[in-house]
This record gives structure tokens, sequence and C-alpha cells, in this order.
């Protein structure tokens, strides 16, 4: 799976998306990115279908077959403020899509297409139309998060080419950093056998806003795993004295407690705190620990 600093999360039709773009492209087995001009049709072999679920959760399905007929399908669960995604192998056709979930649950659907047409855009700017089949996809539709964090059932969808474009025209990099500011970003990670940690809280100049986004990626059995939520909230989250040489983190909900950075001190105090964020499937996931590096800089536009 594609690797993705939280930086780079932002909205795409008030959905999290950056974060997981390079996921999404490895399952589209597209290119793409922004700049083109155009996104292709979707291949007869990409599966994309979105369902509305609970608490106010959307869980969209991708499910796409590589040229060595190996099939995947990941399912993205995402509300306003965070996201899951889970990828895992499927049997993709022309036809079909079956993914067994365990636990998770079930996708196991047919592909129905009535002759009918629709029209959608073909260009990442806007500009230009085609004409493409309009697809349907029947069967079960299965989804339970974790700790119950969203659950859905549904019996069929059609393509999201919304969210096909979306994604497609999603950028794999990010933006050439700019100027520095006179502000503080405070970066964690954590990089273990078996789950990565990123983290960082950004103000921009004291006392201006702070924006906070947090990704844990994981590998359970055959799944591969991220989690990612973020907060843009008061200058109080973040404080930090003006020659960065410390700092202390509170941001409000979805995270609790707090936790300090030293400069001056020893690797193992450096970090330290009860600092803890609810992630969707994983609550009172530890920020603060062993393992976990944290560095402290000016931010840059």
């Amino acid at each position: 799976m594609s690797r993705y600093w939280p930086s780079r999360i932002r909205y795409v039709q008030g959905r999290w998306s950056g974060v997981f773009a390079g996921a999404a492209l490895l399952v589209f087995g597209l290119s793409q990115s922004a700049s083109a001009r155009t996104v292709p049709a979707p291949p007869p072999e990409l599966a994309i279908f979105k369902v509305q679920a609970s608490r106010n959760y959307d869980v969209t399905v991708f499910a796409s077959r590589s040229s060595d007929g190996t099939g995947s399908v990941a399912v993205f669960a995402s509300d306003a403020r965070s996201t899951a995604l889970y990828r895992t192998s499927a049997t993709v056709t022309k036809r079909a899509v079956e993914a067994d979930l365990g636990e998770l649950g079930q996708i196991s659907v047919k592909v129905v297409r009535n002759g009918r047409r629709r029209i959608v855009p073909d260009s990442c700017e806007g500009g230009g139309k085609r004409r493409v089949a309009a697809t349907r996809y029947e069967g079960t539709i299965e989804f339970h998060g974790e700790e119950d964090f969203t659950d859905v059932s549904a019996s069929g969808a059609p393509f999201a080419y919304k969210a096909y474009l979306a994604f497609g025209c999603a950028e794999e990099g990010g933006r050439p950093p700019g100027k520095t500011l006179p502000g503080a970003r405070l970066d964690l990670h954590r990089l273990p056998e078996e789950r990565e940690l990123m983290l960082y809280a950004v103000q921009s100049r004291p006392g201006a806003a702070t924006t906070i986004s947090v990704q844990v990626d994981e590998h359970r059995g055959k799944f591969e795993i991220s989690r990612a939520t973020g907060v843009s909230t008061g200058a109080s989250a973040l404080r930090f004295d003006p020659h960065l040489r410390s700092a202390t983190l509170s941001p409000p909900a979805p995270f609790a407690g707090h936790a300090t950075y030293q400069r001056n001190a020893s690797l193992a105090e450096r970090w330290t705190g009860n600092l803890t964020v609810d992630l969707p499937g994983d609550s009172d996931y530890p920020l603060t620990g062993p393992g976990i590096s944290a560095s402290l800089e000016r931010p840059r536009s």
C-alpha cells in the first residue's frame, strides 16, 4: 500500500481522500494525476460503488483485477472527519465481485447493465463529457466496522462515477514547500513491524488556528488497514515557546489527554504524556510511548 503523510489529507466532495489516494490508485491500476487533461474511461474489470452506512458514514467499495489476474478490493469508510480503509484480495471479473471480509462482512455482487447510457465528466478540470454504460451492482454489500463505528447492509448500488473521478484525479505527490512561516509544526512518527503511526500538528503563526491529523497503517491477517482522523481547532491546542525548544499538544475530541515535547530532554523523555485518539474501529489509540519519535520545526506554506 502506498504510504501517505497526513499532510496530504484533503477534502474531495466533503470526504477525506488524499491520505488514501495511493491505495485507491493501486486498486484502480491508474496513474492519472490532477494535472492530466482527462481521466480514462473505467475499465470493465473495475467496480466502484457507494452506499450510505450508519453513524453518518459512507462506505465506498473499490474492486479491480490487475493484468496478472490478481483481484483486490478496498472498502473505504468515511465521514466528514475520519476514514478507515480495508484492502484485501478478491475475485474480480467483468461480471462479478466476490470478497470474503470475515467478521467485517462480505461483498458478493453481479454486474448489471440495462443497455442505457449516462453522460459524465471526463476531465479533472471539469470540462468535457463522455457517454458511459449505466452500470449497477446487485447482490450482497455488507460491512461491519470494528467497535461498531459503522454498519451497512445493502442489496445494490450504481457505479459511483464521482468517486472514480475524484480518486482518479487525486495527486500522488505533494506540492513543493513554500516559504517558512513563524509558527510551529509538530511531527510524530513510529515505524514498527506491524503498525505505522504518523501525526502532524501545525500552527502557521502564534495564535492562529491549529490543524491536527493522524494516520495509523497496519497489516492484520489478510488485510491492509489505514485509519485517519483530524481536527482544525484553536491556538490553545498547540502551545510552543518562541525558540521551538518545547511544545504541548492538547487537542479536543476525538483526541484526549495531552503530551509535551522537550527538545533538550533525553530521547526517552523527549515526548511524554497521556495523549490518545479515537480512530474508526480503534478507540483510545496511544500517541505517546516507546518507539514514537517527535520533532518540532517551523512550518512551510
